[in-house]
């Protein structure tokens, strides 16, 4: 991979990062993408905004359907 496809991309994982069963676990899965998509969706915007607008406090338990 070249430098400048590198900086392009960042790693996503899932479990997501800010959930207990998350990075810190060190089981997760994970896989190179679009930096910018990234950004959006995971711990910036997307996210943090799920997470307010369905009242999800630290510890509570939740789970996604992925389709």
């Amino acid at each position: 991979m070249e430098e400048e496809d590198a900086r392009a991309e960042s790693c996503d994982e899932y479990p997501f990062a800010s959930t207990q069963e998350g990075g810190a676990t060190g089981v997760f899965s994970h896989r190179m993408i679009n930096e910018d998509h990234n950004a959006t969706a995971g711990g910036s915007d997307s996210l943090l905004k799920f997470y307010k607008s369905n009242r999800i406090l630290n510890g509570d338990a939740f789970w996604m359907h992925v389709t």
